[in-house]
This record gives C-alpha cells, sequence and structure tokens, in this order.
C-alpha cells in the first residue's frame, strides 16, 4: 500500500508536471501515467496521483475512464471562455481598490520593464503574471481574489504561447502602459477598460494561433 503522502511530495510533483504542460515539453494530448511518473519523480503513486486530480480541477489534466489521465487539450472554446471573464474580474477588481491603486504606479512600472527585459518565453509570462498580481494586490475583495488566481492558472499555457511570440509580448507591453496611465491619472473607469482591453486582444492573438495549429 502506498505511503500517505506528504505536502512537499504531492506539491513537487504538481509543480514539475505543471511546468512540463506549461512549456509543452508535455503536448496537449499526452498521457499522463501514474507508474511513469512515479519513477521518474522519486515517489510513490499517491502523491502523483494527488497531483494529477489537482492537475485535473485546474483543468490542465483530463481523466479517461480506464485509460487515466492525459494532458487537456488547448481549445478555443476554453479560451473565449476564460480570457473575457479574467479581463472583468480584474477590471473590477482594480475600481474596487479605489484611490489606493494610484500607490501601485511605480510598480507596474518595474513589473513592466522586467516583462521588457525576459529573453524566454517562461521569463516573460512570470514578469507578465507580477503586473497583474500587482494590479490587483490592494483590492479587498478575497473571494474576487480568489476567483482570478483560479482563472489565471487555468490560462498559463494559452498566456505561454502568447509569450513565446516577441511581436505580441510587445503589444503587451504598450497595453500594460495604457493602463499605468489610467491609473497614474485617477482614472478608473479608463484603467478598467484598458484591462478588459488587454485580455481581448491577448484572446484575438491565442485564437489565431490555435487555428494554424
Amino acid at each position: 500500500m502506498d505511503a500517505i503522502p506528504s505536502l512537499p511530495e504531492r506539491d513537487r510533483v504538481y509543480r514539475q508536471l505543471l511546468d512540463d504542460i506549461v512549456e509543452s515539453r508535455l503536448a496537449p494530448g499526452a498521457r499522463l501515467v501514474e507508474a511513469h511518473i512515479a519513477m521518474r519523480t522519486g515517489v510513490s503513486r499517491t502523491p502523483v496521483r494527488e497531483a494529477l486530480l489537482a492537475l485535473e480541477r485546474e483543468g490542465f489534466a483530463v481523466s479517461e475512464r480506464h485509460h487515466g489521465f492525459r494532458v487537456a487539450p488547448l481549445d478555443e472554446r476554453t479560451a473565449r471562455e476564460i480570457f473575457p471573464m479574467l479581463g472583468a474580474l480584474q477590471g473590477l477588481a482594480l475600481v474596487e481598490s479605489g484611490p489606493l491603486a494610484m500607490s501601485l504606479v511605480d510598480a507596474l512600472g518595474l513589473a513592466n520593464e522586467q516583462l521588457r527585459a525576459a529573453t524566454e518565453p517562461r521569463h516573460a509570462l512570470a514578469a507578465d503574471s507580477e503586473f497583474h498580481r500587482i494590479l490587483v494586490s490592494l483590492c479587498p475583495n478575497a473571494r474576487l481574489l480568489g476567483l482570478i488566481d483560479t482563472l489565471h492558472a487555468a490560462l498559463y499555457r494559452y498566456e505561454h504561447m502568447y509569450m513565446s511570440d516577441a511581436g505580441l509580448v510587445d503589444t503587451s507591453l504598450t497595453q500594460h502602459e495604457d493602463i499605468i496611465a489610467s491609473i497614474a491619472s485617477g482614472d478608473a473607469a479608463g484603467a478598467e477598460r484598458a484591462v478588459r482591453a488587454n485580455y481581448a486582444s491577448g484572446l484575438a492573438s491565442v485564437i489565431a494561433k490555435l487555428r494554424v495549429r
């Protein structure tokens, strides 16, 4: 019988699998065989299954009866559902931050410069994620922030695809500057529109890439 899994083991397997999925080392549709993963990571099958179930809950894996788990496909429907939701919720979180949001301008500018300096998609994705984390960091609505975190996690692979295109990174930099400028001027409605536009642009670019895969 497998030992009771420790959180570090489960979390380590989860993080390794998530990184492999996001960076396409595990392609959409690839089988996730518990025994192979356990052997490769040096843990028992119980923490592997816990990690796979967590990935399934977050939309990175799918289970098939009698066939175990596979990497979830990248599909246009998911992108169309999540991008607008995340843009709307982040815009709402920014509005709920009120005038305090103006204190974030310097930190947002620094995050955007880190995005500009990124030389690899994973670094660009990390910098972009940090920008959007800071953007909503003063929102007092914990339930709203929880929804944002869940949706953002579901978009990692799509955003990695986006950040693999240097031209699109330049587009994000410009859109982030628009968001910062609106916040700096105290234009909450303009900042909300700019956040929504950022995600709408991302959706259009991702759909175009999905259709040529």
